[in-house]
């Protein structure tokens, strides 16, 4: 029975850790500038420019499979698919920010206009985050 516990709570110590590699702790303390528990539009919108901007290595202006990893697991593949709009293989800014306005408009349980920390942490949240923060 220790063995099965013990087991348990290494898994979700791995799971957690591994979050926070993706979509650390201070992820939401970043793009919410104000620190009033709320990431509203214009923060969302800043936040989401400096994210395009940190996958375009090359600064071309638009990023790769490669750039934004989507050889590293399905997940990625699948939602760099999702941003590529016209599926040129490439996401353009325009496309990588109708992408993550999508995603926020899906995380926004209340339909405020903002994301809560509750909404961020939310479980439905945490698989889309990583790609967008």
């Amino acid at each position: 029975m220790k063995k099965i516990l013990l087991a348990a709570l290494l898994f979700f110590a791995v799971v957690f850790l591994a979050w926070n590699v993706y979509a650390g702790p201070d992820s939401f303390s970043k793009a919410d500038k104000n620190n009033d528990g709320y990431i509203t539009k214009d923060e969302f919108e800043s936040h989401i420019k400096s994210k395009f901007d940190e996958y375009d290595k090359n600064k071309d202006g638009k990023i790769d499979a490669n750039e934004f990893g989507a050889n590293k697991s399905p997940e990625a593949l699948k939602e760099f698919k999702f941003m590529d709009r016209n599926s040129d293989g490439f996401v353009n800014a325009d496309e990588f920010y109708r992408a993550a306005l999508q995603k926020r408009e899906e995380l926004d349980f209340n339909r405020d206009g903002k994301i809560s920390r509750e909404e961020y942490n939310s479980n439905k949240a945490l698989p889309i985050l990583k790609f967008y923060f």
